[in-house]
């Protein structure tokens, strides 16, 4: 009874991880051996799910420097409303380089 289970699970297991890495389109012994281990389902899967079909997540773009360059200007706006500038000295020094 418990070889039973054991087999049932291994198989089980097998499957899974040959599922996975054929739609990974990973190659290797680790594929082949999931393969055996898996018999008799992983024929089923070998048929039916094509290679490779997982698609491959790309992370976004980093905007790690476009959000420091809107922080530092927003601290340098909020200094300058903070000290009561008018809007031609304001418009003076909007051409350091700190914007």
């Amino acid at each position: 009874m418990l070889e039973a289970i054991v087999t049932v699970v291994v198989s089980a297991v097998s499957n899974m991880v040959y599922l996975d890495l054929k739609r990974k389109g990973i190659h290797g012994f680790t594929r082949f051996l999931a393969f055996w281990m898996g018999n008799p389902w992983t024929w089923v899967t070998f048929f039916v799910v094509p290679e490779g079909t997982q698609q491959v997540f790309e992370p976004p773009p980093d905007d790690d420097a476009r959000v420091l360059q809107e922080v530092r200007r927003d601290r340098l706006l909020r200094e300058r409303a903070t000290q009561g500038w008018t809007i031609a000295e304001s418009d003076h020094e909007a051409t350091t380089p700190e914007l």
